[in-house]
């Protein structure tokens, strides 16, 4: 697991340092090892930036940037939000077209998926579960029990979730998914329960390379500036598109193929393993 010579060279000219959340950040219990603060913070002493890149919202995220300082520029809602936490300013805003996320919602329904429906400020559910309550944990926020068609209605969409527990039901996401050809969806998992598949879904226009140009232009960076972690299949563009890409080491395998490094589990702290080994 040592990074090799090529890898430290290109370490050094590291400006920018993308981080994924859940399983990247956190730990399978959804907690910061004690270790990421001080590695973080002698990343930043160094003067790299660092940016979350997510399929959380903004704000079930910000705890991270208030213990962690990771406050730069950075994606939200897997590319559908490029937020500036410093500035508080929205750097770029794609939300799902109200007639593809109605679709989605009543394909949804008819599949029997289990659904949320993401605002900009808050996330619905039509009735609490055990799984909506966990995932409510997960975020460190509680959403809101409403009618999803209604709410698709009245307010802008940024992404909609959509789950199976694919031991009882098999992969009805990917049925659905093939039903919606224009859309995005990325994948994505709760380490507490590993039968269940979920994908973030949203505009075909929020794609992860005009998210990942987009940042780069506004950190007036090139790609090779650039390190990104992560472990979920969502992640892959980033870890593909940055100069150097860190896999998790309980990233699955695909995850790790696509990556130039494959460091520790988040569980061990595998962020400050790969920047200690990289001297950043």
């Amino acid at each position: 697991m040592e990074a090799g010579a090529h890898l430290l060279a290109a370490a050094a000219d590291i400006r920018l340092a993308f981080f994924d959340i859940d399983g990247t950040l956190l730990d399978s219990h959804g907690q910061i090892h004690p270790q990421l603060y001080p590695s973080i913070a002698r990343l930043k002493s160094k003067g790299i930036k660092t940016a979350i890149a997510s399929g959380r919202p903004y704000f079930a995220a910000c705890f991270l940037v208030d213990e962690l300082d990771i406050s730069d520029a950075g994606m939200f809602y897997t590319g559908a939000h490029l937020f500036d936490p410093c500035a508080q300013q929205t750097l770029l805003e794609v939300p799902l077209p109200v007639a593809d996320a109605l679709a989605v919602v009543q394909s949804a329904q008819a599949l029997d998926l289990y659904a949320e429906v993401y605002t900009p400020s808050g996330f619905y559910v039509h009735e609490q579960t055990e799984i909506s309550r966990v995932h409510a944990a997960h975020l460190r926020v509680n959403p809101e029990v409403d009618d999803l068609l209604a709410v698709v209605m009245r307010s802008s969409v940024s992404k909609l979730l959509v789950g199976v527990n694919r031991a009882v039901n098999d992969d009805k996401v990917s049925l659905l998914e093939k039903q919606f050809p224009q859309l995005i969806f990325a994948r994505a998992y709760l380490a507490a329960y590993p039968d269940w598949q979920f994908a973030s879904v949203i505009s075909g226009a929020a794609t992860k390379q005009r998210a990942f140009d987009c940042l780069l232009h506004h950190h007036q960076l090139k790609p090779h500036q650039v390190i990104a972690f992560g472990d979920a299949e969502s992640d892959m563009d980033f870890l593909q598109m940055a100069g150097i890409g860190v896999a998790m080491g309980n990233a699955n395998q695909n995850v790790k193929s696509v990556a130039d490094w494959v460091t520790k589990t988040a569980d061990e702290a595998g962020v400050a393993f790969a920047l200690n080994h990289l001297n950043l």
